[in-house]
């Protein structure tokens, strides 16, 4: 038995394949037809609907996609898990990668911008106080020496959540103005 054996190429199942090939172009026609007339109006208008008609265009090959195969015989069981599997699988790394590339543009906007800089003294005002010197800046955190002497690692995206006090390392700090 081959592989092809497998598919019924009946003359009733060619008609409806046909049939929603034909649909299927009719529509594709349709859409297109919208997207030519919406070629008059202003920029704006035009780029407001593309989205939803390049949305239609998709949503319309892939349901005559899926209903050719379909017809045709072929199983999409395995097909459906495995897209159900691979999607989940997209979202839970979009989840993950979201804290990390957060931590990174923070850490970008903290050099670029420059709230504080290492060997200042800054306090992270909020319910949870944190207060110490910047000894090191990384793409993920930064690390402060506190009070206590023990050190302390800030995810750098916090510093944007949260209002910073700072003050300038000792040795770079204005003098008093004497009383003379």
């Amino acid at each position: 038995m081959t592989s092809f054996d497998r598919f019924s190429f009946s003359f009733p199942h060619l008609v409806g394949l046909a049939l929603m090939t034909a649909a299927a172009v009719l529509a594709m026609v349709l859409i297109a037809r919208l997207r030519r007339r919406r070629a008059a109006a202003p920029a704006f208008v035009r780029r407001r609907l593309g989205l939803p008609s390049g949305v239609a265009r998709w949503l319309v090959i892939g349901v005559a996609t899926v209903a050719a195969l379909l017809a045709l015989g072929i199983d999409l069981q395995g097909l459906w898990s495995t897209l159900v599997a691979a999607l989940s699988l997209v979202a839970i790394g979009f989840v993950a990668m979201w804290s990390i590339l957060s931590h990174m543009l923070a850490s970008i906007l903290i050099v670029v911008f420059r709230p504080f800089e290492v060997g200042d003294h800054i306090e992270i005002v909020g319910d949870d106080r944190v207060v110490g010197d910047v000894v090191d800046l990384n793409p993920v955190y930064t690390t402060l020496h506190t009070e206590d002497g023990g050190t302390l690692q800030v995810p750098n995206n916090l510093f944007f959540q949260k209002a910073v006090k700072r003050q300038p390392p000792a040795a770079l700090a204005l003098p008093e103005p004497s009383a003379a």
